[in-house]
Parts: C-alpha cells; structure tokens; sequence
C-alpha cells in the first residue's frame, strides 16, 4: 500500500514539475509576444507617418521611395535588444521580403481566418521554435490590412505616374489589385535567446 501511495505522489509531483514549466514558458511566450507587438505598432506608425508626409508633398510616387528607401531604415532602427523586425507578404513588391516557410503558412492561415470574417487588423500569430544554438527562437507576426491610402499604390486603378515608377523600381511587382480592408501582409518579427537568458 506504501508503495502504491508513493508512486501516487511521484506521479502527482510529475504533474506538478511539467505544469508549472509549461505555465512559464507560456508566461515567456507572452512576454515576448507583447514586446514583438510593441515594436511592430511603433515600426507600423512611424512608416505610416512618413509615408503620409511623402504622399502629401509627393504624391503616391514619393510614398513608393520611401517604401524602397525609408522602410528599411526604420526597420532597422526598431530592430534592437536582438529583436528583427521587417515585413513580408504573399504578393510581393520587394523580393527581399519574401515570406519563409513559417511566414508563408502564417499568411494563408491569416487569409483563411479573413473567410470565416475575422478582421485583418486581429490577425497575429506567435511561438517559440528550438534553434541550433540550444535556445529558442520567438517568431510574431501581426497582419496589415489595406487602409485607403494604400490603393493609390496597391490597388486596381492606379495613376499613369503610379504605373510608371513601380515598373521601374518594382519591375515584377506583384503587390497591386488590393481592395480596401484586403490583407495587405504581416510585420515579422524574430528573436534569438540563447539558453542562457532563458
């Protein structure tokens, strides 16, 4: 009968070990999550505020150099405390933001959440995956839905002068068509934490 007791407190001592690690990482996985979210709302506002600037002084064809020029730079600015922070989406304008294989999975789930009616600006995914390093890699990502500024160089009828500059900066540009409240694609971030700040 001891034993059998015993074996009873070692299984529910088991139970209690996996518990509370599972509730830690779920805890750091929030954590990480809402940083990411941070970050990606702020990268969100600061393009938004210069491409508004460059549409209003330039029109929609200075808004496209400030995707090709100013983007990045912005990106890399809020990519700190070992955070990266970019976008990337399933129609593309830049090459160099083609999704990954977990981006990409992440966007058609994004766009088959958009059919059953959830809205582009609720679509965010997050989780952690080991890394050769004997960390962890945290991956976020958080949708973009088309606003009405972006159809002047997203969407069907686009200006001659519109046209004209994506052909020659973008010449296989894939990123037009959009229509208003359409999933533009996701902010990604990443990071990297190696198993000793865990």
């Amino acid at each position: 009968m001891r034993i059998v007791i015993i074996m009873g407190l070692l299984v529910l001592v088991g139970f209690v070990i996996v518990a509370v690690g599972y509730s830690a990482e779920q805890a750091a996985l929030r954590a990480e999550a809402i940083e990411a979210r941070a970050a990606s709302q702020t990268f969100a506002k600061t393009l938004k505020g210069q491409l508004m600037a460059a549409m209003k002084a330039e029109g929609p064809v200075g808004a496209i150099s400030v995707c090709q020029q100013i983007a990045p730079v912005i990106a890399a600015q809020y990519s700190t405390d070992g955070l990266h922070i970019g976008r990337t989406a399933l129609k593309l304008r830049n090459p160099a933001n083609a999704p990954d294989a977990w981006e990409r999975e992440t966007l058609l789930g994004f766009q088959a959440a958009m059919e059953k009616g959830v809205a582009p600006a609720e679509l965010e995914r997050f989780a952690f995956f080991p890394n050769k390093n004997g960390g962890k890699t945290f991956r976020y990502m958080k949708g973009i839905p088309v606003g009405q500024p972006c159809l002047a160089c997203h969407g069907s009828n686009l200006a001659p002068a519109v046209q004209n500059a994506l052909d020659e900066h973008y010449p296989e540009d894939q990123a037009t068509g959009f229509a208003l409240g359409d999933l533009r694609g996701a902010f990604t971030v990443s990071k990297e934490i190696t198993a000793s700040s865990r």
